[in-house]
């Protein structure tokens, strides 16, 4: 992850970037990491945005999930500190993207500030 995120670190302003992550394995299969996988990606994204940034970088940065975020796994995934939204592909095109709208909503809300 380092490796590709080195030239981006010094152009990461919270207000203007989000990041989205993807396992490679997941593109495209319709797959999805368990909401622990998950969670450990994206803390260790943002544990590389404090070393290389600033921790006030990693603390506002927002970094989605891609990896088939669905009606079903959305709550779990919601629940996990880091993962602070959902890049959706097909599924925002179903009724279904109101339920992880509204599941991610819930969950952050939730959380502790």
């Amino acid at each position: 992850m380092h490796v590709q995120m080195t030239q981006i670190y010094d152009l990461l302003d919270p207000a203007k970037v989000v990041i989205a992550y993807e396992p490679v394995w997941a593109i495209g299969t319709g797959l999805t990491a368990t909401p622990e996988d998950a969670q450990a990606t994206h803390k260790g994204i943002r544990d590389l945005i404090a070393k290389h940034a600033s921790a006030s970088v990693a603390d506002a940065i927002r970094i989605q999930y891609g990896g088939s975020a669905n009606a079903a796994n959305a709550p779990d995934l919601s629940a996990q500190p880091d993962i602070d939204g959902f890049l959706v592909g097909g599924a925002s095109l179903k009724p279904e993207f109101a339920e992880i709208v509204k599941a991610i909503a819930e969950a952050k809300a939730a959380q502790p500030a």
